[in-house]
C-alpha cells in the first residue's frame, strides 16, 4: 500500500514552457507541507517536449489517449496514489506554492476544497471580459441556485479533494465541463464544499488558448441545467400548468373580455393546450429527476424528497383515475347538452363547447397522471412501503 500522502495532477498540451515551472512549485509546497507527495503530469497529446520538460522537472508523467481536459483528470486520478488529490493546469496561471491553503481546508473536513479566482488575486489581463462580467459569474449564479452551492467562482481549476470523495461523484465529462460536473455532484451527494481565495496570472502571450468560450461556456450550461429537472421542467412546467387551469376556469364561469375583446373558444383552447403542454413539461422533469437518482447523482431536490415520501402508485392511479372520471362526468354532461341544442336547432352554443372542451381536458389530463404513474414506478424511485 503507498504511503504518498499527495498527489497533484497536472493535465498537460503542448505546455513545454511553464509545465515544468508549475512542477516546481507543487514540489515546493509539498515539502512546505512535510509531507510525502507526488507530482503528476498527464500528457493529453502533445506535440512538443512537455513529457520530456515534465519528467526531467520531477514529476510522473503518464499519458492519456483521450482527448479532453476531464478525460485528462480523470486518467491522472485513476494513476495517482495520494490520499489528498489536487488539480491545476500546467500554463502557470494558477501558483501552486498555494496548495497549502487548499490543504487546509481538506484538513479541516471539506471533501472538495475550491479555489476562488473572483475573491481572489486576479492579475490584470489573466480573465477575458466575457468570462470576467459573464460567464463564469451566471455559470456559477446557475450552480448555486439550482443545487444550494455557496461558491463564487464554478470554473476555478484549482482545487482539491479527497479520494472518498471523487469516488463517491463518479465523475464521467470528458470535456471542460468536467469542473461543474464535479460541483454538481458533490452537491447532489452531500459532500462538503468549502472555497479559499486563491491567485490566477495571465498566461504567457505566445501560448495558444485551449478554451473556446461558447462552445465550452453551452457545454457547463447543459451539464448545470439537465441534472436540474426541477428547475429545467417542473417549475416551468407547473407555471404553465397552473396558468392554463385558472384560464380555463375563468372562461368556463364567465365570458371575460381583453381591450373589449371577448374571450371566446379561441381562448379556451389555447387555455386547454397551456395546461396539457404544461403537465407534460412537469412530467418530463419527474423522470429526469428519478432518472438522475437512479444513476447516482443522488437525491437532494425537494422534489425528490417528496416523492419519496408521498408517491405510490397506487396514488398515482387512483388521483388520474378521479381525474378522468370528472372528464367522462363533464362528457356526459356535454353529451346532453348537444342533444338539447340539436333540438333547438342551434348552429353554435359556445358554453356547450367549453363544456366539451373541459371534459377533454380531464380526460387528457388524467389519462397522462396514469400513466406517467406507470412509467415512474418503472424506475423503481420509491422503496417499497414495508421498507421504508
Amino acid at each position: 500500500m503507498s504511503t504518498c500522502e499527495i498527489s497533484v495532477i497536472i493535465p498537460c498540451l503542448d505546455e513545454e514552457a511553464t509545465v515544468g515551472v508549475c512542477i516546481a512549485k507543487a514540489l515546493a509546497s509539498i515539502q512546505t507541507l512535510g509531507v510525502s507527495g507526488e507530482v503528476v503530469v498527464v500528457d493529453n497529446g502533445s506535440q512538443d517536449r512537455s513529457a520530456a520538460v515534465a519528467s526531467g522537472a520531477g514529476a510522473r508523467v503518464v499519458t492519456c489517449p483521450r482527448r479532453g481536459y476531464g478525460a485528462a483528470i480523470k486518467h491522472g486520478i485513476a494513476a495517482a496514489q495520494g490520499r489528498f488529490l489536487f488539480m491545476g493546469d500546467a500554463d502557470d496561471t494558477y501558483d501552486f506554492r498555494q496548495l497549502p491553503l487548499l490543504m487546509a481546508l481538506l484538513r479541516d473536513g471539506a471533501d472538495l476544497a475550491m479555489g476562488s479566482r473572483l475573491r481572489g488575486g486576479l492579475r490584470p489581463g489573466a480573465m477575458p471580459w466575457l468570462h470576467r462580467w459573464v460567464g463564469t459569474p451566471v455559470l456559477t449564479a446557475l450552480l448555486n441556485r439550482f443545487y444550494g452551492t455557496r461558491i463564487s467562482d464554478v470554473n476555478c481549476g484549482m482545487r482539491g479533494f479527497t479520494r472518498e470523495a471523487v469516488q463517491r461523484m463518479d465523475l464521467q465529462c470528458d470535456g471542460m465541463e468536467f469542473a461543474s460536473e464535479m460541483v454538481v455532484k458533490a452537491a447532489r451527494h452531500g459532500l462538503r464544499i468549502d472555497e479559499v481565495p486563491l491567485d490566477y496570472h495571465p498566461s504567457p502571450k505566445a501560448r495558444k488558448p485551449k478554451l473556446r468560450a461558447f462552445r465550452d461556456g453551452w457545454r457547463h450550461l447543459r451539464f448545470i441545467l439537465v441534472l436540474a429537472p426541477q428547475w429545467l421542467f417542473v417549475t416551468p412546467g407547473l407555471v404553465l400548468t397552473v396558468a392554463g387551469l385558472i384560464l380555463s376556469v375563468v372562461l368556463f364561469t364567465g365570458s371575460p373580455e381583453i381591450f373589449h375583446i371577448p374571450l371566446g373558444l379561441s381562448a379556451a383552447l389555447f387555455a386547454s393546450a397551456l395546461a396539457l403542454v404544461g403537465l407534460q413539461v412537469a412530467f418530463f422533469g419527474v423522470f429526469a429527476e428519478a432518472l438522475t437518482i437512479s444513476w447516482g447523482f443522488g437525491g437532494g431536490h425537494a422534489l425528490s424528497r417528496w416523492l419519496q415520501r408521498n408517491f405510490t402508485l397506487e396514488k398515482g392511479l387512483l388521483a388520474g383515475g378521479l381525474v378522468v372520471l370528472l372528464g367522462l362526468g363533464l362528457g356526459s354532461v356535454t353529451v346532453a347538452r348537444l342533444l338539447e341544442v340539436s333540438r333547438q336547432g342551434a348552429p353554435v352554443n359556445v358554453p356547450v363547447t367549453k363544456l366539451a372542451i373541459a371534459s377533454v381536458d380531464c380526460l387528457l389530463l388524467g389519462i397522462q397522471i396514469v400513466f406517467a404513474s406507470f412509467l415512474l414506478s418503472l424506475f423503481e424511485f420509491v422503496a417499497p412501503r414495508d421498507e421504508r
